[in-house]
């Protein structure tokens, strides 16, 4: 029996490894729009099957992450309406106070965003379900969104609503 070429030698192998390692770096090189819009792109956008805005002060305190009795009494009223749907937390970013608040920016968003999901989780929400939507920095800039966004999707759907 004569092998020849009909069979792949180490070389061969090496190459095509060392291809796929260079196209998922090049991929990678991409700036964060570019790759932001690619996978835009690549992952359909789920409908969304409610969507719920409240002002910061509804839900919390000025300076803390205790959930006040609005929110405590509504977040089950919601989850009435929307069971079984994943569910997307959106907490916005607050500027920091000079005066020695006792959280940072991104603590409080982390802490507001945990205390909610939590209400969720309490109320019947199944955790699996919940994603909570981050700053990207550990400081960020004030977006003109002041609300607390609350998004649910369809429990197949891939939860990347902006």
């Amino acid at each position: 029996m004569n092998a020849g070429r009909s069979t792949l030698s180490f070389l061969d192998l090496a190459l095509m490894l060392l291809s796929a390692f260079a196209y998922a770096h090049f991929v990678n090189l991409a700036d964060p729009e570019t790759r932001k819009a690619m996978t835009e792109q690549a992952v359909a956008k789920s409908p969304v099957l409610g969507s719920y805005s409240f002002k910061t002060t509804e839900f919390f305190g000025r300076s803390n992450a205790m959930l006040t009795e609005f929110a405590r009494n509504e977040i089950p009223e919601i989850l009435m309406n929307q069971q079984n749907q994943k569910l997307t937390i959106y907490v916005p970013v607050m500027p920091e106070a000079e005066t020695g608040e006792r959280l940072r920016q991104w603590e409080k968003v982390a802490a507001r965003s945990a205390a909610i999901a939590d209400a969720f989780e309490r109320a019947g929400q199944d955790g699996k379900m919940i994603a909570l939507k981050m700053p990207d920095k550990l400081v960020s800039d004030i977006k003109k969104s002041k609300d607390i966004r609350l998004v649910f999707v369809a429990p197949d759907d891939i939860l990347l609503q902006n």
